[in-house]
């Protein structure tokens, strides 16, 4: 039996400027969907029904989004979706606290039952993988830790959050590190580690939560002188989100038909969202709208140019909103001018506003602002 651990972020939304009341898994992605959704979707299209969401602070948004699991089949009466959150309140968090372990409760619960097999995963990390064939080659090559990881060049906003391995001949990693300060394709990992349970509690022992950097660049980098780390390769598209800068970036990259269809472009592996009954959304006579993606219930009368624009989002006659990702509920007037924004939920750009961004460094407008 295996069962799958999702590391929520141990930091708030580091896509906003600190002022956000969600973690970084429920930040939103391509129009519709949260970055949480990939990982949950990765498992049960795995095969993988048990599920630990392991969270630190500012989860609110995230179990209200998940629920009972029920878009992802998960809503079981064996198995199904459970979540670890700390005991303390967002006011008194400290993950140093004697009081307080989420992640020590995972362990301990894990250790009481029947799996035997263990996926930890980064739930902020967007991807879309049937892990079955790793798994199978983790049991094949003996290794006592399978580590996920990609070829590819990063972006300067995700250097900082990147871990990279450094892999002998016969894939064994030698070494985990830092991102060089290189533009070179590189070996990133994915945050999704492969295990035994005995090794995820041997490695969790003393830990009451982490991130998904420090077990990588720590827990399991200090392990690599007494286990066996073996890499598997993923060759599919994939986005670390980490920042406004990433956040952007692989948000507008959804605008490439091509990369795209790299990730949603599979019709046995599907990317589960929680739902919502919304109208279709509603062009008027004067909308114009160029390589965006629209999600439903809005009502555009204005022109969206190269835009990710979520739910019931409203653009009104004269309006042009450019290079921007506006997310639910966000209302532009009459001849208002954006370009390169992010705006968060419920934001009001006021009637004949001018505002303007830059491709690597996108204005950021917090929750419910009215500008």
């Amino acid at each position: 039996m295996t069962t799958g651990l999702c590391l929520s972020d141990p930091h708030p939304d580091r896509v906003s400027d600190g002022s956000s009341t969600r973690t970084l898994s429920a930040a939103r992605f391509a129009g519709r969907y949260r970055l949480v959704d990939f990982m949950l979707s990765n498992m049960v299209n795995s095969g993988i029904y048990t599920i630990g969401i392991i969270l630190n602070s500012h989860y609110q948004s995230l179990i209200a989004h998940i629920g009972m699991g029920k878009e992802w089949d998960l809503a079981r009466k064996t198995g199904g979706v459970a979540f670890y959150p700390p005991y303390l309140t967002d006011e008194r968090q400290n993950v140093n606290s004697e009081l307080d372990g989420p992640l020590m409760r995972a362990a301990e619960h894990i250790a009481e039952s029947r799996t035997d097999t263990i996926i930890l995963a980064d739930s902020s990390v967007v991807y879309n993988m049937d892990y079955r064939a790793a798994i199978e080659e983790h049991g094949k090559s003996g290794a006592d830790i399978t580590a996920i990881y990609t070829k590819k060049r990063i972006i300067p906003g995700e250097r900082d959050n990147t871990v990279v391995f450094n892999l002998a001949g016969d894939g064994r990693v030698k070494a985990i590190t830092a991102a060089p300060p290189s533009a070179d394709k590189m070996n990133v990992s994915l945050g999704a580690y492969i295990m035994a349970k005995s090794f995820f509690t041997r490695l969790t022992t003393g830990e009451k939560n982490c991130g998904m950097l420090r077990f990588s660049r720590v827990l399991v980098a200090d392990a690599l002188k007494w286990l066996n780390v073996m890499a598997y390769e993923f060759k599919g598209y994939s986005a670390q989100i980490c920042s406004a800068e990433t956040f952007f970036h692989y948000n507008m990259e959804m605008l490439d038909i091509k990369k795209r269809d790299a990730l949603f472009g599979y019709e046995d592996r599907r990317i589960y969202t929680s739902r919502r009954d919304s109208l279709p959304t509603k062009y008027g006579k004067q909308a114009e709208v160029k390589n965006s993606i629209i999600s439903e219930g809005c009502q555009i009368d204005g022109t969206v140019t190269n835009c990710v624009i979520f739910r019931n989002v409203r653009v009104r006659e004269g309006a042009v909103v450019k290079n921007s990702i506006l997310q639910e509920g966000t209302e532009v007037e009459k001849d208002a001018d954006i370009d390169y924004i992010i705006a968060d939920r419920g934001v009001r750009i006021s009637e004949s506003r001018r505002m303007t961004g830059y491709s690597t460094y996108p204005v950021y407008i917090e929750n419910s602002r009215i500008i």
